[in-house]
């Protein structure tokens, strides 16, 4: 046991499952809701596009990375996109934003499936990170294309949005998996 590596230990014990208790359910839904709320409550006009990545992708990858139950992350943005059509907390801006919330969750599900090995891997949980959030400029983009409803996001071209979506949401993955693995290592050592 002691000769096994950390990482290998850590990909071992994160073995996906359908099952799934209440109070994680909960735990998850919450945590998608939390990333509205933080999203209307740290508004301000920076215009740095996908700078809201860095909390969104932080919460979706460590209740993604933290748990076995296999929805995990379509869990957490099903209660992202929920909460967001609350008037209050952005159906007012974007009447698309629910859709927008609930993509980056069921990408994420599907990389994990996947890929299981590298669950336990940081630089994949950052990356993924990176790529769940570059899903909004995308979804926009599409909706801008097709429907004609203009995001400002776009005034200076595609590549910037994309980019910074990118970035933000690399951020946010490296720190939701620094905790996420953080304290899935800390709780084995603490295991005899």
């Amino acid at each position: 046991m002691y000769g096994e590596s950390s990482l290998k230990k850590l990909s071992r014990t994160n073995l996906s499952s359908w099952s799934l208790a209440w109070w994680e359910a909960l735990l998850l839904f919450s945590s998608g809701a939390l990333a509205v709320v933080l999203h209307q409550y740290l508004r301000a006009p920076l215009g740095l596009p996908g700078r809201h990545g860095i909390e969104w992708m932080a919460l979706l990858i460590l209740g993604r990375a933290s748990s076995r139950f296999r929805g995990a992350g379509s869990l957490a943005s099903l209660g992202a996109s929920l909460t967001s059509v609350i008037p209050i907390w952005g159906a007012m801006d974007d009447p698309f934003i629910w859709l927008i919330y609930l993509l980056s969750g069921p990408l994420m599900d599907l990389a994990f499936w996947l890929l299981p090995k590298l669950q336990g891997k940081l630089w994949f949980l950052a990356l993924l990170g990176g790529l769940a959030h570059a899903t909004k400029p995308v979804a926009r983009l599409i909706i801008t294309i097709s429907m004609g409803w203009v995001y400002g996001s776009f005034r200076y071209g595609v590549v910037y949005p994309i980019t910074s979506h990118i970035l933000y949401g690399l951020i946010g993955g490296f720190l939701g998996g620094v905790t996420a693995l953080g304290v899935r290592w800390l709780s084995h050592r603490s295991q005899p």
